[in-house]
Order: structure tokens, then C-alpha cells, then sequence
């Protein structure tokens, strides 16, 4: 009676045994196919010893998917003469069309049970799944070897492979699995040849707005002086942070106390991602959190704002421009996409603004592609990606890095993305003037059919000047413009002054959280993914830039001359200055028309 009691339980053991056998015999058949490898170790990287065999690793593996569907969905959400306009995607509404075919995530659930992957290790989000495993798993699986590769200053170690397989069953669905072969570096948005931080002298405290820039020179430059903006739960304004910059209330509040004491009442909450830290304390440079919270936080006004530090460094294929790369053990990007989109409705921000970028050359296609994808569906659920376009100008390097050494003006990424709104650089007050420093024509990404018209327009009267030396189909940058030189700040206890597209997107960020503010109070939804609404709509809310223009390709280290490399600012669209820069007041009545 005692065995036939534990009969059935017996039998479920010997049946789940079977069907594991048979999932790993199945795969174990299958030949293997390569889904990504490098010709060698990376410029600037040493390999060292083995990591231990029982070190974990936390995976990102993203399924291919078609994208039309969701690409669709976001511009028709977008573009105010559609019937869906402002009808942003719920969370599950966005899982739901993301879920992959059920078939192919049963085949690629089923090879990783079949390698032993802990289930309660794997998650499914839309079409991503994330797992965690030991380096001898790993390296099983992927039939792969990883290693510690030292970079050449002796200051940095991580754990990096060369190439990995998967099994030709799944290997079409595949896009990508990381982290694995990314040696990788961003930076923060710092001017081309121009001074960093320095020191502010108390002058500058009241000095005329034409010196030095501060928020009420920016409140009346882009006509901002009267604003009714009340808190929202819809309208948080988020923050990036990376490269372990921290956001310091201290600074902060004798920022606000000392050059808007009335609104001295303003704040900011700190969300970490990724083991992302805020060390308030720290030593470490500061200056490009301290300019980010400063100055979205104090144009948005009365605002709900949120920074979010995330820890890890991105991917990079090295080229002439950044030929020393560092990197953790994640992806930067990734992880602080798949936070905020996890999050619930009510939680999500409004808008989320970066100054941060590297050379799109040195990232992937396929990476590049699946973040951009990323930007979408937050593009989809109502939120405004703000990006710096870049400090590069022309471009630094110039110079591809695909083996062929071709001469080539080079854009920077994520800003190339078509489903973020770039924000060049201006300087001077009335006229403004296009900065040299900002940009260009992206070689991944093909022109959006949103900025065709504007974009064919510069191009007719370009001709055939720079004809070779840069995608003429590709994605236009920058949008928008605005303010980007002699910024003061406050860092460290001291005032500053900062110049870089690193400003002139948590400007624009402040301003768009104000238009987000407008639309609340009337009872519509919030801005969400701008684009098609500032090339239709929103165009005639900004003052066209026609002086000046963007420079590089110098010859410098490492780089291509090319005489007299440049991207003018010329009447309408430009690739120094975008549409323009914006006069809140109008972009206000346009928003709510």
C-alpha cells in the first residue's frame, strides 16, 4: 500500500526527467550558430585569467520581433492630426503587443531549462527574457570562454568574452545576449575644444545674460515669464544620471536659494538603478548632475522631478575617438529602459532627459537597434526622450572604423535615434547663434518620414557641397536648440561655469515640462514622444537660428582633416540648430490648439 501510494509521484519524477533529457537531447543535436564575435580583443583591453567558475552573471536576451506595428502606433500617436493622438499605451497594453510568438518563446524558454537555468532566475519582458548563471554555465550554453580583460591604465577589470553561439534552432530569433562582447564607454556631453568647468567669479552672479547664462536669462530669453505650472502626478520630469555622477541636494538648494530664492521650496527625489549610487559626500565630479537637476528642475518650474542613477557603463566598438573604453558588467542603457518601463502607469515619468552619448560608429548596429526600440515604446507610453546631440560637432575622428578608413562626417548616439528628440546648441542672446559643436546625419538609422520635408529642404540647398562624406537618407539632428555655453552652476559647494549640448537638453526638458503642465491643467493628455508634433504643429514656436554653425574634423590625435568642415545654420531645418529655439509662450497656445 505504501509504494502504490507513491506510485503516481514517482511516475511524475521519471516523466519530468524524460522530458528534460529530451529538451537537452534535442538542442545537444543541433549545431551551433555564432551570433556575434569580434576580430579580436578591443584597442586599449589586455585579456587576463578566468574569472572563478561560480560567479554570477545577469543576461539580457533580446528576441527579434517585427517593429512596423509598434513604429506605426507610436507615430500615429504622435502626430496631433491623427484620430489616435495622445492616446498613449498602457503598460500591458505595450506587453501585449511586444509578446513574442508563443512558439519561439517556448523554443528559447525551452533551451534554457534545458541548460539548467534556475526558473526563478528568468523573466519575460515583452520581447526581452533575463536570466542569471554562474560563468561555467554561461560558457556552456554560449560555447564560449570569458575571461578578465584589464584596460591599458591598469584601473579597470571586467569579464568579457570574444564570441558566443547559440543553437541553430533558436539562432533566428536571436538578436542579441548581454552582457557578452560589449567593450563599452559613454560620456557626458562636454564642448568640443572648449574649457571645462571653471571657476565662476562673483560677478558672474548678476552679470548681463549675453556672459553668462542663468535661469531667469533663459526664462526671458525663451519667453517663460509667465507661468502657472502646478505640481502633477502625470508631469514627473526624469533625470539621467551615469558614470557615477551624483545629484547633491546641498548644491541644489544654495543653487535655487541663491539665484531663485522664491522658488527655493523646489526639490528632487534620487531612484537608483542597477546598484547606481547617489554619494552625496563624494569627491568624484558631480558637475554634469549638478547641471542637469539645476536647470530642468528650475525652468520646469514647480515641477515633480526624479533622478535616476544608474550604475554600469555602455557598449562601444573602439574607433580613433574613443580608442580607451571602460565598461562594467552591464549595459547602462539597457538596464535604465527596462526599469522605467517596467514601471506602472502611475509611476512613469513624463519625460526623461539625457546628456549622455558616445559615437554611433562605436556602437553596434544591433545594440543601437534594440535600445532605439526601447525609446519607442516609451515614445508609446507618453514619455518625452530628451537627448543632447552631441559636443563632436562635424565630427572628431572622422573617420570609419569598419576596416575601410573612410573619410566620414559622424553623428552620436542615442541622439541619432529617431524616436528621441535631439537638442543642439546656441549661444548669445538676441540674435542667438548656432554653437560649433553639435550635429549631423546618422549612418544606422534612415530619415523618418516626420522630418522628410525639412531635412530635403536643407539638403536642396546644400547641393552637392560634402557630397560621400555623410548619409544624406539618414536621421537629421539636432530637433530643437537651445542655450549651451557659460552656464553657472553650482558644484561642490562652488559656483561654475559649463558649456555643452549637456545644457541645452535639460533646458529643453524644463521647457517641455511646462507644456506638459499647460495641457494637464486642461484636461488633455501630456505631451508624449515630441517629434511629429514639433515638425508640424510646433514648428512655428520656434525662432529660426541663421547664424553661425557647427565645426570639426580638424585633424586632430588620431583624426581626418577635413578643410572647413562644417554644418551651417541656415533659414528653416539645419544640422547645427534644428528648428530652432523655442519661445515657450507660443509653443503653449500651440500645445493646447
Amino acid at each position: 500500500m505504501k509504494d502504490a501510494r507513491f506510485a503516481p509521484v514517482l511516475l511524475l519524477i521519471i516523466a519530468i526527467y524524460l522530458i528534460h533529457q529530451a529538451l537537452a537531447a534535442d538542442f545537444s543535436r543541433t549545431s551551433q550558430r555564432t551570433v556575434e564575435a569580434l576580430r579580436g580583443v578591443p584597442h586599449g583591453w589586455i585579456e587576463g585569467n578566468k574569472p572563478s567558475p561560480s560567479l554570477l552573471i545577469n543576461f539580457r536576451l533580446a528576441i527579434k520581433q517585427p517593429t512596423k506595428e509598434l513604429n506605426k502606433a507610436v507615430i500615429d500617436i504622435s502626430t496631433p492630426t491623427h484620430p489616435r493622438y495622445g492616446q498613449h499605451m498602457k503598460r500591458e497594453e505595450l506587453r501585449e503587443m511586444l509578446r513574442p510568438d508563443p512558439a519561439i518563446l517556448s523554443d528559447i524558454l525551452a533551451w534554457l531549462r534545458s541548460e539548467n537555468v534556475p526558473p526563478d532566475t528568468i523573466g519575460v519582458e515583452g520581447n526581452w527574457i533575463k536570466f542569471q548563471v554562474p560563468v561555467s554555465q554561461a560558457e556552456r550554453m554560449l560555447k564560449t570562454r570569458f575571461s578578465y580583460y584589464h584596460d591599458n591604465t591598469g584601473q579597470k577589470t571586467f569579464i568579457r568574452t570574444l564570441s558566443y553561439s547559440v543553437p541553430e534552432k533558436i539562432y533566428p530569433y536571436i538578436v542579441l545576449i548581454q552582457p557578452t562582447t560589449r567593450f563599452g564607454n559613454l560620456k557626458q556631453q562636454s564642448a568640443l575644444d572648449l574649457e571645462g568647468p571653471i571657476l565662476a567669479s562673483p560677478e558672474d552672479l548678476t552679470a548681463e545674460c549675453g556672459f553668462v547664462v542663468r535661469p531667469e536669462c533663459l526664462r526671458d530669453l525663451y519667453d517663460m515669464k509667465n507661468t502657472s505650472a502646478q505640481p502633477h502626478p502625470k508631469n514627473i520630469l526624469g533625470i539621467s544620471g551615469f558614470l557615477e555622477q551624483f545629484a547633491r541636494h546641498g548644491d541644489f538648494h544654495d543653487f535655487m536659494n541663491g539665484l531663485l530664492p522664491n522658488e527655493s521650496d523646489a526639490n528632487f527625489t534620487v531612484v537608483r538603478i542597477n546598484g547606481g549610487l547617489n554619494d552625496e559626500d563624494s569627491s568624484l565630479d558631480s558637475t554634469e548632475a549638478s547641471l542637469d537637476v539645476q536647470y530642468s528642475i528650475s525652468l520646469g518650474y514647480n515641477t515633480l522631478a526624479t533622478f535616476y542613477t544608474t550604475g554600469g557603463r555602455g557598449p562601444v566598438v573602439p574607433d580613433m575617438e574613443q580608442p580607451n573604453t571602460s565598461e562594467s558588467s552591464n549595459e547602462p542603457y539597457l538596464e535604465q529602459l527596462h526599469y522605467i518601463l517596467n514601471l506602472p502607469d502611475e509611476e512613469l515619468p513624463a519625460i526623461l532627459t539625457t546628456s549622455y552619448g558616445e559615437a554611433e560608429q562605436s556602437v553596434p548596429v544591433s545594440y543601437a537597434t534594440v535600445v532605439c526600440d526601447l525609446y519607442a515604446q516609451l515614445g508609446a507610453r507618453g514619455v518625452s526622450v530628451i537627448f543632447s546631440s552631441g559636443d563632436s560637432g562635424v565630427g572628431d575622428s572622422c573617420q570609419r572604423n569598419d576596416g575601410s578608413h573612410q573619410t566620414r562626417f559622424l553623428p552620436g548616439f542615442p541622439a541619432s535615434c529617431p524616436f528621441v528628440t535631439s537638442v543642439g546648441g546656441t549661444y548669445s542672446h538676441r540674435p542667438e547663434r548656432a554653437v560649433d559643436f553639435s550635429g549631423g546625419f546618422s549612418e544606422i538609422f534612415t530619415r523618418p518620414a516626420y522630418q522628410d520635408a525639412a531635412v530635403k529642404n536643407y539638403l536642396d540647398q546644400l547641393g552637392d557641397q560634402w557630397s560621400g562624406l555623410y548619409n544624406s537618407e539618414g536621421r537629421g539632428i539636432p530637433d530643437v536648440s537651445a542655450q549651451a555655453r557659460g552656464f553657472l552652476i553650482r558644484d561642490h559647494g562652488i559656483y561654475m561655469r559649463i558649456s555643452g549640448t549637456s545644457a541645452s537638453a535639460p533646458v529643453f526638458a524644463g521647457i517641455v515640462s511646462q507644456l506638459n503642465a499647460v495641457r494637464l491643467a486642461e484636461g488633455k493628455s501630456r505631451m508624449g514622444f515630441l517629434n511629429p508634433w514639433l515638425y508640424t504643429t510646433g514648428e512655428s514656436g520656434f525662432t529660426d537660428i541663421i547664424i553661425g554653425g557647427s565645426r570639426g574634423c580638424s585633424g586632430g590625435a588620431h583624426g581626418i582633416s577635413v578643410p572647413f568642415a562644417s554644418w551651417n545654420a541656415t533659414t528653416g531645418w539645419d544640422p547645427a540648430t534644428g528648428l530652432g529655439t523655442p519661445l515657450f509662450s507660443k509653443l503653449a497656445q500651440l500645445a493646447i490648439s
